[in-house]
């Protein structure tokens, strides 16, 4: 059963506040990408080569989403 008690104010679509990221979010995600690279790289290849076409995201963006999958959780523990 939902709540429909929620404050409709809330929804409203007025503006939304734009999100800063912090320094040390960045240094975080930076290392993480950094070290996902590599290993991203090697899964791609492989993958390349074992289905004979091209994988949907690159090593790069592989990584990235990785490390942007990754780096919320340090800071929510």
């Amino acid at each position: 059963m939902s709540d429909l008690t929620n404050n409709l104010s809330q929804m409203s679509g007025g503006p939304k506040k734009a999100r800063q990221t912090s320094g040390e979010y960045r240094f975080y995600l930076s290392m993480i990408f950094l070290t996902a690279v590599p290993f991203c790289t090697v899964i791609w290849t492989y993958q390349l080569f074992k289905h004979a076409k091209m994988p949907a995201q690159g090593p790069i963006q592989s990584a990235l989403s990785e490390a942007r999958t990754i780096a919320p959780c340090i800071f929510w523990a």
